[in-house]
């Protein structure tokens, strides 16, 4: 008996080893996905600008279709340009395709690889994740409802005192797309972060002049974006680099400068919300709430990085810091730039623009605001909303995805460790799918007799869009970005006027192409550069409307126990 097992075993193991062998075999016979032929050790490094390559990806997706590669020294990106390629890979087979691309200067050194964004799929990760989820989801997001109308009404009064500021007035983006803090950029901006920063830490962010912390925040964020685009760094590329000595890897001491920079001010977030919790404060976001947890388990003091090795899995003081900062960044940008996307397209198709303001008229009247309750009842508003996410997606390329293991899709080899990048931009501008992709077509997504449906994911069926991301990896901030995007604009539409500066030769609305890339920013993150834009009241009722909530949301902030707005 015991003979026959053995003889058994053996027998398996070799046609175990055969299959091995074979498949191993099969997978170095098949071909890399096609591309352009680059140059020795540097690959297709000069081919493109790696700081925006969306427009350089669109050509060769066109050229090679669905899937193409390319390499950047050593490192091999692997592209998909379909949404039946990036289905098939980042959902169908999500186990070889959930972790994200983790960038050795931007991941490790800024980030002292604690940012849930270029985690690897982990451990880490999950417990992050599901500590975002548990603040960011589908349910739990609708508790936010109530501080999004708030907010928006701080919004509506501060354009409405901006007026025509932004035309009058020069104004100069900084660095990396830095906003000068009385352009109207910086009030939406201190909508999406006031909202975020209330959620995480349980403070707003009050006034929008002589506030640096409202700026840090996109200062940081902007910083994190062009740090781990791939290509900024070469290091990132040539992965053997990482061994030389400090004295020949410049880009090591930036990266921990920058990590301290960062942690100078998302650590001191933290500390004041330990503080404000050990002296009995009432703040009660996040942070806050999962100290206390974590206190109660018997682990009020838990430093370093990381979660506990433990079941319950808890995260330490810099992985709570930087689940926190996870938040912030997954609730501000892609809401923010999106509104400045919106503004601009609606602009340059005054058509769509007058057809919004009609049916808000008819739907809403002037006698009260859009409430949540006017969702359903305003279809044109929602397509052009779909229409800017689908024109101007906030990340053209998403965020790169990386190959656990060697996998073979329609005949072509991709490695273990490939970059394999979702290429939205590619996928929005398909003449099959979208006809006529460049132009602003909001008809598209028209629907005057059904219920609201974002159709943004993560089902991968009748999906109108693909900013969110795919899979397990999907971006948690998705119904957070669509409410503030319903509140805001709904209520932009409804009480102002919006006009671009005219030029003085021509007295044509003098507003930035949206078809030229010097229009946005570079980076992850793809935003409008700053434009001029005027805010006139549709009416002096709408104004006195927007005055009198302003006045009333104060109340609402006391009795809330936060901040008062400061003007």
């Amino acid at each position: 008996m015991d003979a026959r097992t053995n003889e058994l075993a053996i027998v398996a193991i070799t046609l175990l080893a055969t299959v091995v062998l074979l498949y191993a075999k099969g997978t170095r016979r098949a071909p890399l996905p096609p591309g352009p032929r680059g140059i020795p050790f540097f690959g297709n490094m000069f081919q493109f600008n790696v700081m925006r390559p969306n427009p350089q990806y669109l050509k060769w997706a066109q050229k090679y279709g669905p899937v193409f590669s390319v390499k950047l020294g050593g490192q091999r990106i692997v592209v998909l340009n379909s949404s039946e390629a990036a289905d098939e890979l980042f959902v169908t087979r999500s186990k070889l395709y959930s972790s994200h691309e983790s960038p050795h200067v931007g991941f490790d050194l800024v980030s002292d690889q604690q940012r849930m964004v270029f985690m690897p799929y982990g451990r880490e990760w999950k417990i992050s994740r599901k500590n975002v989820h548990g603040l960011l989801g589908p349910g739990p997001s609708k508790q936010m409802r109530k501080m999004q109308e708030l907010e928006s009404r701080v919004m509506l009064h501060d354009l409405l005192c901006h007026g025509e500021t932004s035309i009058t007035e020069d104004f100069v983006e900084g660095p990396h797309g830095k906003v000068p803090e009385r352009h109207w950029f910086s009030i939406i901006r201190r909508y999406t972060t006031s909202l975020m920063m209330t959620l995480v830490y349980g403070r707003r962010i009050e006034r929008i002049v002589d506030n640096p912390e409202l700026h840090k925040v996109y200062d940081v964020m902007a910083n994190i974006t062009h740090v781990c685009q791939p290509g900024s760094y070469l290091v990132d590329a040539l992965p053997f680099l990482r061994w030389l000595p400090d004295m020949l890897a410049p880009w090591r001491a930036e990266g921990r400068k920058m990590h301290e920079w960062e942690m100078a001010f998302w650590g001191k977030l933290f500390s004041d919300s330990r503080t404000a919790l050990l002296n009995g404060a009432g703040f009660n976001g996040f942070v806050q709430s999962y100290l206390r947890a974590r206190a109660e388990a018997g682990l009020e003091d838990l430093p370093g990085k990381g979660a506990t090795e433990d079941a319950a899995g808890w995260m330490r003081d810099k992985l709570v810091t930087y689940t926190a900062v996870s938040i912030i960044e997954a609730g501000s940008d892609t809401t923010s730039t999106a509104v400045f996307s919106f503004v601009l397209l609606m602009l340059s198709n005054p058509d769509a623009l007058q057809r919004a303001k009609e049916e808000m008229d008819l739907v809403v009247g002037s006698s009260r605001m859009p409430e949540w309750e006017d969702e359903d009842r305003l279809p044109w508003l929602t397509a052009c909303i779909k229409e800017t996410l689908r024109r101007a997606p906030p990340f053209p390329l998403g965020i790169p995805h990386k190959a656990d293991e060697d996998d073979v899709y329609n005949g072509y080899l991709i490695p273990k460790g490939s970059t394999v990048v979702g290429n939205i931009w590619a996928i929005h501008m398909d003449p099959v799918r979208y006809p006529d992709p460049s132009a602003f077509k909001p008809e598209r997504f028209y629907n005057p007799d059904g219920k609201l449906n974002w159709a943004s994911g993560p089902d991968t069926h009748n999906r109108d869009h693909y900013i969110f991301g795919w899979g397990r990896r999907f971006c948690s901030g998705k119904y957070v970005a669509e409410a503030s995007l319903f509140i805001v604009l709904s209520r932009l539409i409804w009480g102002f006027e919006l006009h671009a500066a005219s030029d003085p030769q021509t007295g044509k609305a003098r507003l930035p192409g949206v078809n030229e890339e010097d229009t946005f920013t570079d980076g992850l993150v793809s935003a409008p550069k700053i434009y001029p834009v005027g805010f006139k009241p549709r009416s002096e009722k709408h104004a006195e409307m927007i005055t009198a909530s302003y006045k009333d949301v104060q109340n609402d902030w006391q009795s809330m126990g936060l901040a008062g707005d400061e003007r």
